[in-house]
């Protein structure tokens, strides 16, 4: 018998640490600054992230992520990449531009990142193949400045500022469920008779932007019968790549999967009025 994998282990207790500081610092914004835009920033900084994450770790494999927390090798590495572009980048990305920090706070915090990832591949938790640490000093830079300028639209409601957001929020949470419904063997998304999990993720991202859309479209309007075309298009998307053979579903979680559909339609419309309502 296969002997249950610990969650803390010495790789896994240097992504836990620094996730307990982020979130300490994410606490601190959230009593210095309005919940509403702390959180609209994170998920749109979460979201910036994720894109640039799906480029160079799942398509390009520009290095691998090794907390062992998960048993299986790419999601293990995925759920690195969660730790890194959902907590550790975004929260800092949100808590220097809602605290209007400057420049220096900007590179101290690239070079801090710098060091870390060296750190990691000292310890053997983190590996890299054509990725280099020096790229991480200069993108971190761009990314802040990018959610500095993002932050400025939608304070001053930029239309495309706002669809963005509410684009990236729901994109943000889509992705997060289709991790935890492939985690569980629900869904899996590949080509040929067997779909790996490498294949998985690549695609996966790409389902999760489209659906990401349908539901940005329909949640503009009010009224349940703008609520049903979302779940019903998932459907109608889920039964056409399953007859291509580029999706396999657990047809034992079907009330799962309808009750994933169900939830992302009223979670986007949430957003929706969160970002254009209030």
């Amino acid at each position: 018998m296969r002997k249950k994998k610990k969650r803390f282990n010495k790789n896994s207790i240097p992504f836990l640490l620094l996730a307990v500081i982020h979130l300490g610092m994410f606490l601190l914004l959230l009593k210095r600054k309005k919940q509403k835009d702390t959180w609209i920033l994170l998920l749109s900084n979460i979201g910036f992230a994720y894109l640039f994450e799906y480029l160079v770790l799942n398509l390009f494999h520009g290095y691998r992520y090794k907390p062992s927390i998960m048993k299986k090798r790419a999601f293990d590495s995925v759920l690195g990449a969660i730790f890194s572009q959902a907590i550790y980048v975004p929260i800092t990305a949100t808590f220097l531009t809602l605290l209007n920090k400057n420049w220096k706070w900007k590179i101290s915090f690239s070079l801090f990142y710098y060091c870390i990832e060296n750190l990691f591949l000292r310890l053997n938790i983190y590996k890299v193949y054509w990725w280099r640490p020096i790229y991480t000093v200069v993108l971190l830079n761009v990314y802040f400045n990018i959610s500095d300028a993002f932050y400025k639209a939608l304070s001053a409601q930029k239309r495309w500022a706002m669809v963005i957001a509410h684009y990236l929020a729901i994109q943000v949470v889509w992705s997060t469920l289709l991790y935890v419904s492939a985690m569980k063997r629900y869904i899996r998304f590949g080509r040929g008779h067997f779909h790996t999990w490498t294949e998985h993720f690549k695609i996966v991202p790409l389902y999760s932007l489209i659906l990401s859309f349908i539901a940005l479209i329909t949640s503009s309007k009010a009224g349940l019968s703008y609520r049903m075309p979302l779940p019903l298009s998932h459907i109608i998307i889920d039964i056409t790549l399953v007859r291509m053979g580029i999706l396999k579903v657990n047809t034992n979680q079907f009330i799962f999967a309808c009750s994933r559909y169900l939830l992302m339609t009223f979670i986007s419309r949430f957003f929706y009025k969160k970002i254009y309502k209030e």
